[in-house]
């Protein structure tokens, strides 16, 4: 998993404008094509090792509502048992009525906790999907543009940067360019404005998820169910 998230870390780090320079620089989509890829990939990854941390929150609300069921069931076992004068028996019952409700604040404990982890690692994938669906849309204008200039036999001199590309004096390839860096430039500030905190809500939510499998299975192990 230190794995797959290291490579998610990779992807915050990467600038749709560089990766566009360098296919211009090799007059190829290679090198973004093979961000695409990858990124496709990662996230997919990324999506499968979230299904079993959402199956451990729903796991831990049935627990904390059959905890809260049998918790009812005995508050009424202590009011009957009372009612009867068994006063032995209200005693143990109670006993039990307290110590499942103190499981019931540890569940609720362990939910939130869960809850705000998967709902940060649901957060940081819907995040990366759109980055992803942009790199793919300004892919297909980027294929358009290095078109266009191999047409116009542009020279190598200016297939260094989009921002060569604008000021090379071809007005339909500067348009052509000027557009995919304007909407690039944009993509790569407001994707880094999103992320500027992600490295510590990845690592926050790791943080809790793994606390809470211990817990869970130190719980079970107790037969604390």
């Amino acid at each position: 998993m230190a794995s797959l998230f290291q490579k998610i870390r990779t992807l915050f780090k990467a600038n749709l404008h560089d990766l566009a320079d360098k296919a211009i620089q090799k007059n190829s989509l290679a090198v973004y094509d093979q961000y695409i890829r990858a990124a496709a990939r990662e996230i997919e990854q990324y999506r499968e090792t979230m299904t079993p941390m959402f199956a451990q929150v729903k796991q831990s609300r049935r627990r904390r509502d059959a905890l809260a069921d049998r918790a009812a069931k005995l508050d009424i076992m202590v009011d009957r048992y009372l009612r009867a004068r068994k006063k032995t028996e209200a005693l143990v019952t109670q006993r039990k009525f307290i110590s499942t409700m103190k499981l019931i604040r540890t569940y609720d404990q362990t939910l939130e906790k869960q809850v705000r982890a998967a709902e940060t690692l649901h957060d940081i994938l819907t995040k990366l999907e759109g980055r992803l669906e942009i790199a793919k849309q300004e892919r297909e204008e980027l294929s358009f543009l290095l078109n266009l200039a191999k047409a116009k036999e542009t020279s190598t001199q200016a297939m260094r940067s989009l921002d060569a590309l604008i000021g090379q004096g071809d007005e339909e390839l500067a348009t052509a360019a000027e557009s995919i860096r304007s909407r690039l430039d944009h993509a790569d500030a407001a994707w880094e404005l999103q992320t500027d905190n992600l490295d510590s809500q990845l690592d926050s939510a790791m943080d809790d998820i793994e606390l809470e499998a211990d817990l869970a299975e130190r719980m079970q192990r107790l037969g604390i169910d």
